[in-house]
């Protein structure tokens, strides 16, 4: 991984803390109800998510033609599957919220992409939800 992608994604790490508390803080954020029940299947739902859609959909799709070029830095594959990412968060989130995943879905599959690992996007996912996971928990305790 280059320096530049390092710098990138510890940047991606950092913006996710305000990202959850904003987020969080206008009541989209997740219901916290049994943390040691909870925790373990946040950090296994954001596994299993970029094993489908990175690992599977992403990675099938970048082998196919034309899917791999490059437009305004994004492949096909990244941005076919961020479509099909944020249309499988409308069964739990209202149109607004789904649309939204989209440009978090395009960072977590560049990572992908620049990286040439799962673990980057599984562990930048699995922040994610951990800090939206805390900062319910924080805000629901005021």
């Amino acid at each position: 991984m280059t320096r530049g992608a390092r710098r990138g994604f510890t940047a991606a790490a950092v913006a996710a803390l305000p990202v959850a508390w904003w987020l969080a803080g206008g009541g989209h954020g997740l219901a916290v109800q049994q943390p040691p029940r909870d925790v373990p299947l946040l950090l296994l739902l954001a596994g299993a998510e970029e094993l489908v859609f990175r690992g599977g959909l992403q990675a099938w799709l970048a082998q196919r033609p034309g899917f791999g070029a490059r437009r305004f830095g994004l492949s096909g594959a990244n941005l076919l599957t961020s479509v099909v990412f944020s249309a499988a968060h409308l069964w739990a989130h209202p149109p607004l919220l789904a649309l939204a995943v989209f440009p978090v879905s395009l960072l977590l599959g560049t990572s992908f992409e620049q990286s040439g690992r799962l673990w980057v996007p599984v562990a930048l996912h699995a922040w994610f939800n951990l800090a939206l996971y805390a900062a319910s928990w924080f805000l629901s305790a005021r």
